[in-house]
């Protein structure tokens, strides 16, 4: 009999937490509003003789992602001040726990490591809308590991 997925095993994108490790200051990031981290193979084409597809082998990794905060977060804003008067550059390490209690797949803890910020936004004002401020930006990483996975779901 095949495997039917339950409902509740999905795992919920607001159920989480980020914790942002910064100078070995750890702060946890209630404000995120969506981060994203992800792997893109590097390929080389692999062409032979009598062959007449060409394939692919991975002959490296990037580790790119973004993420959104509310505004009033400081640590961004920090980092660049500090670049710009001493050339330190900006790097984190960021843990994005995935915890959907209703989901029997579990937690996944995932660290991210040696996070670069592409920018940061420095001040914002907007008196043409209703919305709240936000601040967002694109990274790079160059390492990551799992702290737990989830749980294969057999039955």
């Amino acid at each position: 009999m095949p495997r039917i997925m339950q409902n509740n095993d999905a795992i919920s994108a607001k159920e989480g937490m980020v914790y942002v490790t910064i100078e070995g200051q750890v702060h946890e990031y209630a404000e995120l509003i969506k981060f994203e981290a992800r792997i893109d193979y590097t390929k080389a084409d692999v062409k032979s003789v009598g062959k007449r597809m060409k394939g692919g082998k991975i002959v490296g990794a990037e580790g790119t992602g973004s993420m959104e905060f509310y505004y009033h977060r400081p640590e961004m804003r920090k980092m660049a001040l500090e670049y710009v008067k001493t050339g330190k550059s900006p790097i984190m390490d960021v843990q994005v726990v995935n915890a959907d209690i209703t989901s029997r797949a579990g937690k996944q803890t995932a660290l991210i490591k040696n996070v670069v910020p592409d920018g940061a936004l420095i001040a914002m004002l907007d008196g043409d809308t209703d919305d709240l401020l936000k601040d967002e930006t694109d990274f790079t990483f160059d390492d990551f590991d799992f702290l737990d996975q989830f749980n294969v779901i057999t039955d």
